[in-house]
């Protein structure tokens, strides 16, 4: 059993007393560093909520694209990038729109981490 308070909610209290105490006070680079490190702190926070699933589902879908299991997930997305530059993909359609799924998906669970306000306004 994990004691509390979790690490999740450690990050979202030191960035709340950033927001609401310290940010107030600050003017010009202080404020964009501050800024900069509470956008950090949000993106480590998101990580956290989503565990290893994104990763676990890119290596999966790397391994299909590639057809061999996946053990560097960087060497995988250097290979698919070199198959699609050999156009490796052009010909079949099913294969084509398997690698615009894997990028798409890839995509979004980035995207989701990084900066999920994207992601609302493309729904809206």
């Amino acid at each position: 059993m994990r004691e509390q308070p979790t690490g999740e909610s450690l990050l979202q209290c030191a960035r709340d007393a950033l927001k609401n105490n310290v940010l107030p006070l600050l003017k010009g680079d202080a404020k964009r560093d501050v800024l900069m490190v509470m956008n950090a702190m949000s993106i480590v926070q998101r990580e956290l909520q989503l565990g290893t699933q994104p990763d676990e589902s890119e290596q999966q879908s790397l391994a299909v694209l590639l057809g061999e299991p996946v053990f560097d997930v960087a060497q995988a997305n250097r290979d698919l990038a070199n198959h699609i530059r050999s156009g490796l993909f052009d010909t079949d359609q099913a294969e084509r729109v398997a690698v615009f799924k894997h990028l798409r998906l890839v995509g979004q669970n980035r995207l989701h981490v990084s900066n999920p306000k994207v992601l609302q306004a493309s729904k809206s």
